[in-house]
């Protein structure tokens, strides 16, 4: 009858009492049938008995003032229990595996190596023109179609090579050198860039309309792109030209003395921020309103950090639109230093900066005859603000295409 048993299911109890004898003799003589009884302790009983009746046997040990616990099921019913609890668990983990895979499939982050002229955006955007976007799927990436509808269409790129790793897609490009175009061969006067006083003066090609020690102003012509084939001296020194004139490129230097003027300021404290080049990268995937930390930390440990965000979104599919996102956050830290300059150091700090903004301006073969510097006024008493004077030796001419051709 065993056989039975385990179609129907029985349970291995334990009986625990002052007389636990008593349950099994109620117990057999109302019919329950009952097996491998054992006497494991003093007043503790093991046995088995069918599923059926075990509601029948507890409440004959409670009227026999006896605990009753399950120590094991068996039997099929339990066996059909177990199978499906771990169908279901099975099923999770591969639904799991199905998302992990779906996930996988698609290329979430675009990187672009080589840019220089050329944007980062410009690159993605002509690679999604091309069929290379956040959202698609790997397998239908045909690298070699990309890469050269890429080159063909865009005049700057010389070679183009894309590469896939995991969900990351890495563009590498390499832009062509265009010879610029000029108009080195159009007819041109020399005119001044900045106002000042010339200090010397060399014609090579053109008509002189200054000269040594005239004041000059901004965008006024020095060197005329007209030459005359006569000139007459005139009594007060002046020449008169004469004569079907001839356009040409104007050519020469000019160099006067300039003013150039920068204002600045510093605070008495100030705090500095240092970008130490340290970074955490995290990766989100963001369903609906639920985030979940696919890799990196939860919080960044970096007291003071700033933060790059890169948000990819599954392209919809027949109209499906799916709320899921693929967020990559990059942690840059920071580290914040307090500067306390004090008067006479915010005074030096802010000439240094002033100083900083005219050596950004000026090329590299103007010459600085004398320098000067002004406290200037300022409200508010935590700060001080300088003007800072640099009288330079500089060339200032510069070519002026000449559009009329009948004015002279």
């Amino acid at each position: 009858m065993r056989w039975y048993s385990y179609l129907v299911g029985y349970l291995i109890i334990i009986i625990e009492g002052q007389f636990p004898e008593k349950v099994i003799n109620m117990a057999l003589t109302r019919g329950i049938f009952l097996w491998d009884i054992v006497q494991i302790g003093e007043r503790k009983i093991s046995l088995k008995i069918r599923l059926y009746a075990f509601k029948p046997l507890a409440k004959i040990a409670r009227m026999c003032r006896c605990r009753v616990s399950i120590y094991e099921r068996c039997g099929l019913p339990f066996h059909i229990k177990r199978v499906k609890a771990r169908k279901t668990l099975a099923m999770g983990s591969m639904m799991f595996l199905l998302s992990l895979y779906i996930l996988t499939s698609f290329i979430w982050v675009i990187e672009v190596k080589g840019a220089e002229d050329l944007t980062v955006n410009e690159i993605k955007n002509l690679a999604a023109q091309w069929g290379l976007k956040s959202g698609t799927v790997i397998k239908r990436i045909d690298l070699d179609k990309i890469e050269a509808g890429m080159q063909d269409s865009h005049p700057k790129l010389a070679w183009v090579g894309i590469s896939i790793q995991g969900t990351k897609a890495t563009i590498e490009i390499s832009e062509k050198v265009l010879i610029p175009k000029t108009n080195e061969h159009k007819f041109a006067h020399l005119v001044a860039k900045e106002a000042g006083t010339i200090a010397e003066m060399l014609v090579l090609l053109g008509t002189p309309q200054v000269k040594e020690g005239d004041r000059i102003e901004r965008d006024q012509i020095l060197i005329s792109g007209y030459v005359y084939p006569e000139i007459h001296l005139n009594d007060d020194g002046t020449y008169t030209h004469g004569g079907q004139p001839q356009l040409v490129r104007s050519k020469g230097i000019v160099r006067a003395k300039v003013m150039h003027v920068r204002r600045n300021s510093c605070s008495l404290v100030e705090t500095e921020i240092i970008k130490t080049g340290a970074k955490l990268e995290q990766v989100v995937l963001k369903i609906g309103e639920k985030q979940i930390v696919l890799k990196g930390e939860k919080t960044p440990s970096y007291e003071h950090y700033s933060l790059e965000t890169n948000s990819n979104k599954i392209i919809p599919w027949r109209n499906i639109h799916v709320p899921v996102e693929l967020i990559t956050n990059i942690y840059w830290e920071e580290k914040h230093l307090v500067n306390s300059y004090g008067l006479e150091g915010a005074y030096r700090e802010a000439i240094k900066r002033a100083e900083k903004d005219l050596t950004a301006i000026l090329s590299t073969d103007v010459k600085v005859i004398q320098k000067s510097v002004n406290l200037l006024p300022s409200e508010d008493k935590n700060s001080v603000a300088v003007e800072v004077i640099w009288e330079c030796i500089e060339n200032v001419a510069v070519p002026q295409l000449i559009t009329d051709v009948g004015a002279r």
